[in-house]
């Protein structure tokens, strides 16, 4: 088994890596003090995935979270920075103007595409890390129904905007394949990227197969009521909570989307596959470029296989149900206790015993409502505590009965007839 402590230094030496190279490309895109809105946002993106990779990086130095499916995702990360820094330089140094001046950004290529391109391949990069995180998060803190909303949106959108990069590669490769022998250094070095480039798209698949494997383990168990019709909600535990019913909403579509990304991507990957195939099958002379070309489009086929590894393993703990459970408790007289959970997970109480005039309070509330019940329940113990004494004492009950309080009209005949 591999040390724990050597694959966490792993991933931080590689999140150190990433985040210098993403920090000199920054610096560099704002040196130009460009206001084209394609220069603004590259910079807007260079900075969140610092700020991403910086998270990363404590992260990896606090705990022995497993992160190792990071590792081809933060490579591909710092070496597409360190291209396309190398790429603006390059083009810098053949233009006659400033650099304050320099309008060439739209002639900018990398791997085939723009800079828009290179900006949302860094985009994802930022979620598939973000994602990750996030899984680290669910396993060691308790949170909200809205933010696994959230955290499962961010997984959808993730995984269909690398579905969108695939069939991009995918175009590429194919367009290579077919210029024949006789193919430049450059074609030759972006074959190698989009090879790269698939090998992480299936990567990213195998994530969206076992999140769908994990909700359809899931869902059938979380709530089985959720089949009968819908019905006010009533204070009981066997009562459906909105939080419930949101969370099965959100699984749903989850797992429809999943099926529809898995048979794209799948489709898409076998095609790959085979213009690949019929590429390495011609005898090709190609020259250094090329082959450098190849081989970091390979490398990023990689990393998006296994940022969709990443969404599934995500999705997973997302979907995973959690019940609190409490049993054989006994409460006296005049009590009130709750066993409630505030951020959606399940409650599961056996042989509560509760004394007089004592509250129990069971199920899925929130802050404000746990808070509102407690402020009644003081309010009705005070009132309580303050009405008059009326009882008669059982010191005196066994020798004289139990008596009747006199009336003050009572009082006066008696003591006349006395």
């Amino acid at each position: 088994m591999a040390d724990p402590i050597r694959i966490t230094s792993g991933i931080l030496a590689l999140a150190v890596s990433a985040f210098q190279s993403s920090t000199r490309l920054y610096q560099l895109v704002q040196s130009f003090q460009s206001h084209q809105r394609v220069v603004r946002e590259l910079g807007e993106e260079l900075e969140d995935l610092n700020g991403i990779l910086r998270s990363l990086q404590e992260t990896a130095a606090s705990t022995n979270a497993d992160l190792t499916t990071l590792k081809l995702p933060l490579l591909r990360c710092g070496k597409a920075c360190k291209d396309f820094e190398a790429v603006i330089a390059k083009c810098a140094a053949h233009s006659n103007g400033s650099r304050t001046s320099f309008r060439d950004w739209v002639k900018l290529q990398y791997m085939g595409s723009d800079i828009i391109g290179f900006k949302n391949m860094l985009a994802g990069y930022k979620s598939t890390i973000a994602i990750a995180l996030g899984d680290v998060n669910m396993r060691t803190a308790a949170i909200t129904v809205n933010v696994l909303k959230e955290y499962k949106q961010l997984i959808s959108n993730t995984t269909s905007d690398l579905e969108e990069h695939l069939e991009n590669i995918n175009q590429k490769l194919q367009t290579i394949s077919s210029q024949g022998a006789e193919i430049s250094n450059e074609d030759a070095a972006e074959l190698q990227q989009l090879q790269e480039e698939r090998d992480s798209t299936q990567n990213c698949l195998g994530i969206c197969a076992h999140v769908l494997t994990q909700i359809d383990q899931v869902q059938p168990n979380a709530f089985i009521n959720l089949s009968a019709p819908y019905q006010a909600p009533v204070t009981t535990l066997s009562t459906l909570t909105s939080a419930q019913q949101v969370t099965s909403s959100t699984l749903n579509a989850c797992r429809v989307n999943l099926t529809d990304t898995t048979t794209q991507l799948e489709k898409q990957l076998r095609d790959i596959n085979h213009r690949l195939q019929k590429f390495s099958s011609q005898p090709l002379s190609i020259s250094i470029e090329q082959v450098a070309e190849q081989e970091r489009l390979k490398e990023e086929r990689d990393c998006v296989k296994q940022s969709l590894d990443i969404c599934t393993e995500a999705s997973k703990q997302a979907n995973q149900e959690r019940t609190n459970v409490f049993e054989d408790i006994a409460m006296a007289d005049d009590n009130y206790q709750y066993f409630v959970s505030t951020v959606g997970d399940l409650v599961s109480a056996r042989r509560i015993t509760i004394g007089s005039r004592s509250l129990t309070v069971f199920g899925q509330l929130s802050d404000d409502s746990v808070q509102q019940i407690s402020r009644g329940h003081s309010s009705a113990n005070i009132e309580r505590t303050m009405e008059p004494q009326t009882e008669i004492g059982p010191k005196f009950e066994t020798r004289y009965g139990t008596g009747f309080k006199l009336s003050p009209r009572n009082s006066s005949k008696d003591l006349g007839a006395t």
